[in-house]
């Protein structure tokens, strides 16, 4: 038996009504048995781990007035004007057509115009948002509302830049909260236009997602508008993503339906909404040289870098070394004024093999320098686990 209301087997029915009556205490209106069904098959019906999920949902909504957040939370403006995703319409089966341009995404200009507190508010009102336009869509068209979301992530655009820390930190608190909160959320996820850099960001994210979550998750080849219509009227599609819904004035990506995201203004950063860091630290003598080695086993993969320097300047690079101790330069041995603006940034690595990096203070024969830094190398994973649906 699937878990699904009208689809229960004798024991799940009894784990249904158990934790009913467990919760009992807190529960509401709200609260029918397709809600109780969620929890449960999020938890493989462990009653125990079930209701406190439950329970802690519950308390969460309330201290966040999730209820209500439609009608009173404020999405700051930056926000509102540079978030992504949306509803375009039902799949043939009713679930919402939920679109992300998660390319288009900037988590710099997001993390320095707007609180952690606002962008998980924002996240949750965007959840909420998507579920009452799914209800709201299923009652015009006379369909039974169904659970779950189709979800289509078009990573066109997404470079190392995405994989900055304090970005992928704040990515990875949305994938929680969507977990903890939203539970069975996703009907089915399609990942369209997957770049190089995609299998290194799943790297990331794969240990924070649930193994259901993981088996709903499809990469789409080439062929992507083709599979996408076999789940999709074209008229439920926007015509950017292979259908033939557009707005009323032309629009092919459907933006009166679907936030396509962008880069941030710097007029919308607050002041002094540096993200937090945790680096190491280390003396560089005067004149003196600090490198870090690092063995690549995988091609693709990508090293992030952070650095600041309490006094002056000190020069940066990236290298490739062959066999005999050669170097080819990734990133030209340049001097950086870290002591006024933190630098940071990602780089790519094509090819497998050993890479250095260089901090290089020969240029001051006078002063030494406090390097605080952080470095990071990130190796794709196999994605074999992810299906591909042809």
């Amino acid at each position: 038996m699937s878990g699904f209301p009208g689809d229960l087997s004798e024991r799940q029915k009894a784990k249904l009504e158990k934790l009913k009556e467990n919760v009992s205490d807190i529960s509401g209106p709200e609260h029918d048995d397709a809600v109780f069904l969620r929890f449960l098959r999020a938890r493989k019906f462990d009653i125990g781990r079930a209701e406190l999920m439950f329970r802690n949902d519950v308390k969460w909504r309330k201290e966040n007035n999730v209820s209500t957040i439609l009608e009173t939370y404020q999405v700051p403006e930056a926000l509102k004007k540079y978030w992504c995703g949306g509803v375009s319409g039902l799949d043939k089966e009713g679930h919402a057509v939920y679109i992300s341009p998660m390319g288009n995404f900037d988590p710099k200009g997001v993390l320095y115009s707007a609180k952690t507190s606002d962008i998980l508010k924002t996240y949750a009102h965007s959840l909420e948002e998507m579920i009452d336009c799914h209800k709201k869509l299923s009652e015009q068209r006379g369909q039974k509302h169904t659970e779950g979301s189709l979800m289509i992530f078009d990573m066109e655009n997404l470079g190392v830049h995405h994989l900055w820390k304090p970005g992928i930190d704040i990515f990875i608190k949305m994938a929680e909260l969507a977990e903890q909160h939203y539970p069975e959320l996703i009907h089915r996820l399609f990942v369209i236009r997957a770049p190089m850099v995609f299998p290194v960001a799943y790297t990331i994210f794969k240990p924070f997602l649930q193994e259901d979550t993981r088996r709903k998750l499809h990469v789409l080849g080439s062929n992507w508008k083709e599979v996408l219509l076999k789940h999709i009227d074209a008229d439920q599609l926007p015509v950017y993503w292979g259908g033939t819904k557009t707005d009323p004035d032309g629009n092919e990506m459907c933006t009166s339906l679907i936030k396509i995201g962008g880069t941030i203004p710097t007029s919308f950063y607050q002041k002094d909404r540096e993200p937090p860091h945790t680096w190491a630290t280390h003396q560089v003598s005067r004149a003196g040289v600090v490198t870090f080695e690092y063995q690549v086993n995988k091609p693709n993969s990508v090293l992030r870098y952070e650095f600041q320097t309490d006094c002056n300047d000190i020069k940066f690079g990236f290298d490739r070394a062959d066999a005999n101790g050669k170097k080819t330069a990734i990133l030209k041995l340049e001097k950086y004024n870290s002591h006024m603006v933190p630098e940071n940034g990602e780089v790519l690595i094509t090819e497998p093999g050993k890479y250095i990096v260089t901090f290089d203070n020969r240029h001051s024969w006078i002063q030494s320098k406090k390097l605080s830094y952080w470095l990071e190398l990130l190796e794709p994973s196999d994605v074999t686990d992810i299906e591909s649906e042809q």
